[in-house]
């Protein structure tokens, strides 16, 4: 075929539609060069995708929102659920450390749980109780006041402080405390609920649960023990082995005749402290004698389950009783003497006082203050003092570190006995002790107190305790209650993010 009539070819070819060989491989590479292009654009957006995807991940964003408890329709998130879990942590922290506490929790609480349960499950009644109780507030139209709202700055500004203490900031600090999923927003939102929960519990309980004088009593008659107090006094002899090591320091247990002779010998003991005390002696001076026998005693023993607790508090009792009591499983005797016993009559109170810390002295960092420092300087304000009450007051609020009472004066009122610590307590209970007396008394755990006595109260101790079981017993069934009738389901995925 000529050239020419080739080329006409071609020319009907491709007026009928056919491609040219040239132009047909020229658009397959052109083609496939955008196939490779587009293949690489979908392998970057892939990649992006699953960058973003982890960086949302790790950022914690996917498991702070994602739901961990639903409590009556409502999500609670993994956030919210950490909040409550360690408040429970919190707790037993302080009974067991925060170090022992981490070990704890991978422990068997018992048959069925670790400790990790059994924290999530006491967090999760906590969150029914508090979505129960601030949507019963809600309902009766409740709602947080300003004074409600300067508590929760309060504890704001308290974790803000306690944060820059320790060199943290603040949302790092939250996250430190509460758990990685932790914000300021969340924290704040739990703590709204959790102060609307409580005033309506503290208003259900001043509605609902209200007692006669006459059914305290009874109350009281059933229980006298917890609330009456002993004139009355016991010595312990022990009647253990001494000790005994072999050659290598080890210790040796002592035979069953060895135990038997060092119980005998403090029963001979017993006996002749029991014989001295009935023939008109003391107690505790012939106790003083004796290097195997301690003495305890007072004109107001509490009530306790030992021997000799459970003897002084027989109501059996009569005054000038003395006994020699058993106490076989520890290997002691006790020489015990009754003189009387009264109903726990002490009257409630009123005082004022300034809290004298570290915070109130100039010490270069990292010295701490002595009781010498603190009680100089309690006593250098007290005597600037414009000698009334007012000017107490005052002083309170300018000096005093206690956050119970440094914003009203320093005041506290109705105080029941047992209620402050020792040296506090007794100063307000000394013999003689008058309104508007002042002085200086230290505790070794909270500093130096500046006191300023205003009055005693009319409610005695027993009616106040007697009062306050009855309401505590009622609170707890009520709040049992409203946990039972809540509804909540776990939503595992969620709370494996918890803790």
């Amino acid at each position: 075929m000529s050239a020419s009539r080739e080329k006409k070819k071609r020319q009907e070819l491709l007026a009928g539609g056919a491609s040219d060989p040239k132009t047909a491989r020229a658009a397959e590479q052109k083609a496939a060069e955008r196939r490779s292009a587009m293949l690489y654009t979908a392998g970057a957006v892939a990649f992006i995708v699953i960058a973003v995807a982890l960086f949302v991940y790790n950022s914690g964003i996917f498991q702070r929102n994602q739901t961990a408890v639903t409590i009556d329709g409502e999500n609670y998130n993994v956030a919210k659920t950490s909040y409550y879990y360690q408040q429970i942590c919190g707790n037993y922290a302080s009974m067991f450390g925060q170090e022992y506490l981490q070990t704890l929790k991978a422990q068997s609480y018992d048959d069925n749980r670790t400790w990790d349960d059994f924290f999530k499950e006491e967090a999760v009644n906590n969150m029914k109780f508090v979505h129960a109780a601030a949507k019963a507030a809600k309902a009766d139209g409740m709602t947080l006041d300003s004074d409600d709202n300067a508590t929760i700055q309060a504890n704001v500004d308290s974790i803000k402080s306690a944060a820059s203490a320790a060199g943290y900031s603040y949302g790092s600090y939250l996250k430190a405390v509460y758990g990685q999923y932790m914000s300021g927003s969340v924290l704040k939102s739990c703590l709204e609920d959790q102060i609307l929960a409580s005033k309506y519990a503290a208003k259900h309980s001043e509605d609902n649960f209200v007692y006669t004088d006459d059914e305290i009593k009874a109350y009281y008659e059933e229980h006298k023990n917890s609330y009456d107090l002993v004139d009355g006094a016991y010595v312990t002899i022990s009647g253990t082995p001494e000790a005994k090591t072999d050659a290598d320091g080890n210790a040796v247990e002592a035979t069953e005749e060895e135990k038997n002779v060092a119980m005998t010998n403090a029963h001979l003991t017993a006996e002749s402290i029991l014989a001295e005390v009935k023939n008109g002696a003391d107690l505790e001076t012939v106790a003083g004698r004796y290097d195997e026998a301690s003495y305890t005693g007072g004109a107001e023993m509490s009530t306790s389950t030992g021997v000799a607790g459970e003897w002084l508090f027989d109501e059996s009792r009569k005054a000038g009783d003395a006994e020699i009591l058993a106490d076989e499983d520890n290997s002691r005797y006790y020489v015990a003497v009754f003189n009387g016993r009264q109903r726990n009559e002490a009257l409630d109170y009123n005082v004022r006082h300034i809290l004298i810390t570290a915070e109130n002295l100039d010490l270069p960092d990292g010295e701490t203050a002595t009781e010498e420092q603190l009680t100089a300087k309690a006593q250098e304000i007290l005597d600037g003092w414009d000698g009334t009450e007012d000017g107490f007051a005052t002083l309170a609020e300018q000096y005093s570190q206690d956050g119970g009472s440094n914003t009203n004066g320093g005041l506290y009122e109705d105080v029941p006995k047992g209620y402050m610590v020792a040296a506090f307590q007794d100063w307000c209970y000394e013999d003689g002790r008058q309104s508007g007396d002042t002085g200086v008394v230290y505790n070794a755990s909270t500093g130096a107190h500046i006191m300023y006595f205003v009055g005693y109260g009319d409610t005695q101790y027993w009616h106040y305790a007697c009062e306050n079981a009855l309401r505590s017993a009622d609170s707890t069934e009520w709040q049992n209650s409203l946990i039972d009738s809540t509804s909540a389901v776990v939503n595992d995925a969620g709370m494996k993010n918890v803790g």
